[in-house]
């Protein structure tokens, strides 16, 4: 089975753009709520009730399941109660590929993820053997102008898909091989209202790894006319964003159809045969060890 699980929170209204793009393609879909409304920095959120109302009437295949559990530990920082969350999750999501994504992220024509998934199922039954993490490449949006989006290109990778998800910071699994896929997502992260780019900086898992109110005035300052002239700007690893390119479109609906069809999906390399069978003997010489 292929299962996504989303993260939601502040965010919570882009998770339909998010869900429209793999829904027909995946077998079950977690959205994952802190029981008490709470960020991982432990400020209170409101998620109106019309939300779960939409979702209800949108779900037309019964796919979605609302999880919700305590996510927030007083004691942790951000990003240990962001990693201890995506741990939780990927629990209750079971066997199977597993797909972590936030509500913000998207990943268009899943269909040819799901493809590639399918041919190579029997590696999501031997994850112990095994253990794989897939990375995509990452589409920045940084910023929303009057008449379209500034985005960033530079191949920065995100892990996003599992046979075994055991994470260790985040999405980040150590104990598992890193696979590069071709697969784009475009992540709306920077591309929001101001009073939402603060709430964001302030509880998500970085918030304390550099001066965020020094990087929000330079995001704030940032226009048509100078976007440009800045290079290698990211607030952690100054090369991973090298610079800004712009997409004119009204709204991301438009931007996500104007970006496929400038970057297609491309499949990714499917294993060979041979190493299919080696991988299948490996684990039935480790199981019968055993």
């Amino acid at each position: 089975m292929i299962k996504v699980g989303i993260l939601i929170s502040y965010d919570y209204k882009y998770a339909f753009t998010c869900i429209k793009q793999i829904y027909d393609a995946v077998d079950e879909l977690y959205l994952a709520i802190d029981e008490n409304y709470k960020t991982w920095n432990g400020a209170t959120i409101e998620i109106p009730e019309s939300f779960f109302t939409s979702l209800k009437e949108f779900d037309y295949k019964r796919k979605v399941i609302i999880y919700k559990d305590n996510f927030y530990v007083p004691n942790l920082s951000t990003m240990e109660n962001e990693t201890r969350e995506r741990e939780l999750l990927a629990k209750r999501m079971g066997k199977g590929w597993i797909c972590q994504i936030d509500a913000d992220e998207y990943v268009y024509d899943f269909e040819i993820l799901q493809k590639f998934l399918l041919q190579n199922k029997y590696i999501s039954k031997i994850g112990k053997t095994y253990p794989i993490t897939y990375t995509g490449n990452l589409i920045t949006l940084f910023k929303k102008l009057n008449n379209g989006y500034l985005y960033i290109e530079n191949n920065e990778q995100v892990s996003f898909v599992s046979n075994t998800p055991e994470y260790t910071k985040a999405r980040n699994n150590l104990k598992s091989r890193y696979i590069k896929t071709n697969i784009n997502i475009i992540h709306q992260s920077w591309a929001r209202e101001e009073t939402e780019i603060l709430t964001k900086i302030k509880n998500w898992g970085h918030n304390t790894d550099f001066d965020v109110d020094e990087f929000f005035r330079f995001w704030q300052n940032i226009n048509e006319e100078n976007y440009i002239q800045f290079k290698n700007f990211h607030p952690l690893t100054a090369s991973t964003w090298n610079e800004l390119k712009y997409i004119e479109a009204k709204d991301i609906e438009e931007f996500i159809e104007k970006y496929a069809q400038k970057n297609p999906q491309r499949t990714p390399i499917y294993f060979s045969k041979t190493d299919k069978y080696k991988l299948i003997l490996k684990d039935w010489l480790g199981k019968k060890s055993n």
